[in-house]
């Protein structure tokens, strides 16, 4: 597959690039995966971090404190390896190179991870087990759960069609912008949504809370959110509508300068709250941990569009920046795929624990269960009605990832009934609760809408991206072996 690419010295129609294969951006969509791995990575890190402060802090670390510390070691190792497997995948290794001089295999950080990965898994099952003496069926739980993203992951380090980007991963043909403008877009939805609904429910609280000094406070700490988030999202839309970095790069500094201000603002308005309430040490240590949250998503994006914008400046008019032939699609893929995992873990977990057995261990899987339920927007029950939901919802967003990331025809309507399914299953339990805010509206029925609001946020992105309309950068053609025709030459 080849495409036409214009030339200051050579005619358009005269000049063609090598493609991977039809509708795919030369380096498959990995940056936006790498992205994807770097937060994902950033964040479990500092979530760790947090449970294992909290737990110190309450003394549930007396009893066992060797096994305690060995199980917080490999978590936050195996958080520390993803982080480097996906900034690998984002910026290759082109600097480093083997004992035979050949540039280094940017999957190999990956491999790493995910032997190290399904290793972890297996462990803290044993630990679970051997140790914390949970049932057989909560420690193979854990395991399958913990090792489902490591194995999904060496699955694709193993593909034949990454093989050649073993020697290196080019960067995308327009540098992978679309890709995480994709990122930028849906992410940054979330966060209008979420903190626009906070903020709006904070408005409804009565003078006397809002007179009182952590109600002020509060609301202070939601706006800044709300405006971080809206510049998030603007910066992302104009990466989709825009053919270059100018204009997306200028908003992506301006949102990572924000960020990083409005993180340290946030985290002293939070710490004068906690010193003048007087709140526990467990308080300051959670805004700490917001602190580093908050910070890690802008300092991310900073760095990918200052190395991209270095590679524009590097290329000059050697390279030609043109829209990317996915139209950041591929990079979508990826986001559904770790999003799908995301959800199978927490069924599986669900499923697997018996939240009647206590003990350090069920109540560290429980309290992870519950934040992994946050993020995904809906905490799945163990019954078996609500985990063959999460199951069909998984599998529907696994095919729709797949389809993205091969650009398949098929991807437009298997992306519509994965987006229909997930619509339904988000709406069901906030049916009774929309029904009443026509009636008797309160902000408690806000509260049990939100997190429904929230989980539409990715189907419906997913029907937009899908069926948007893209002018086409370049044709594509298939080369013909066939002899060229001669100029007929004048008489």
């Amino acid at each position: 597959m080849v495409a036409s690419q214009p030339s200051p010295t050579v005619p358009a129609e005269r000049q063609i690039i090598e493609l991977p294969s039809a509708g795919l951006p030369a380096d498959h969509g990995l940056a936006s995966l790498g992205l994807v791995m770097q937060l994902a990575g950033r964040t479990t890190g500092a979530v760790v971090a947090l449970i294992a402060s909290l737990a110190w802090l309450d003394g549930r670390f007396d009893r066992r404190p060797a096994w305690c510390g060995f199980v917080i070691a490999l978590c936050i190792a195996r958080s520390q390896l993803h982080r480097i497997a996906g900034r690998d995948l984002t910026y290759g290794r082109r600097g480093q190179e083997d004992a035979e001089g050949e540039p280094a295999d940017p999957f190999d950080a990956t491999r790493n991870y995910a032997i190290f990965g399904i290793g972890q898994a297996i462990v803290l099952g044993l630990v679970a087990a051997r140790v914390f003496h949970q049932p057989r069926t909560a420690a193979a739980g854990l395991t399958c759960a913990l090792a489902l993203w490591p194995a999904a992951l060496a699955v694709v380090a193993r593909l034949a069609r990454f093989r050649p980007l073993r020697a290196g991963i080019p960067l995308g043909e327009d540098r992978g912008l679309e890709g995480a403008s994709i990122l930028m877009t849906v992410l940054g939805a979330y966060g209008v949504l979420s903190t626009g609904a906070i903020v709006w429910m904070l408005r409804a609280l009565s003078p006397h809370h809002l007179r009182h000094g952590w109600g002020v406070m509060l609301v202070a700490v939601f706006g800044l959110l709300l405006v971080r988030s809206t510049l998030h999202a603007r910066a992302g839309l104009a990466g989709l509508r825009d053919g270059s970095f100018d204009r997306p790069g200028e908003l992506a500094a301006q949102y990572a300068a924000f960020g990083v201000i409005s993180a340290f603002c946030v985290g002293g308005v939070l710490l004068l709250l906690a010193m003048s309430e007087r709140l526990t040490p467990d308080a300051l240590i959670s805004v700490v941990v917001a602190c580093w949250l908050l910070v890690t998503w802008p300092m991310i994006v900073k760095r990918y569009f200052h190395q991209r914008q270095f590679a524009e400046l590097l290329a000059g008019d050697r390279v030609t920046h043109r829209r990317a032939p996915d139209a950041g699609l591929t990079g979508l893929g990826w986001l559904l795929a770790g999003h799908a995992a995301l959800i199978a873990a927490i069924a599986i977990g669900q499923l697997a624990v018996d939240p009647g057995r206590g003990g350090l261990a069920g109540r560290a899987i429980e309290n992870a269960l519950v934040l992994g339920g946050l993020v995904v927007g809906r905490g799945w029950a163990p019954g078996v009605g609500d985990t063959g939901l999460a199951a069909a919802l998984a599998v529907l967003e696994v095919a729709t990832a797949v389809a993205l990331i091969r650009m398949s025809d098929q991807r437009r309507p298997i992306a519509t009934i994965y987006a229909v399914f997930a619509a339904i299953v988000a709406l069901g339990p906030a049916v009774p609760s929309l029904r009443a805010l026509g009636h008797h509206a309160t902000m408690w029925t806000a509260i049990r809408v939100l997190p429904s609001a929230v989980q539409l946020v990715l189907p419906i992105a997913t029907l937009a991206l899908v069926h948007r309309v893209v002018a086409p950068a370049a044709r594509a053609f298939y080369r013909r072996n066939t002899p060229a025709i001669p100029p007929r030459r004048a008489a």
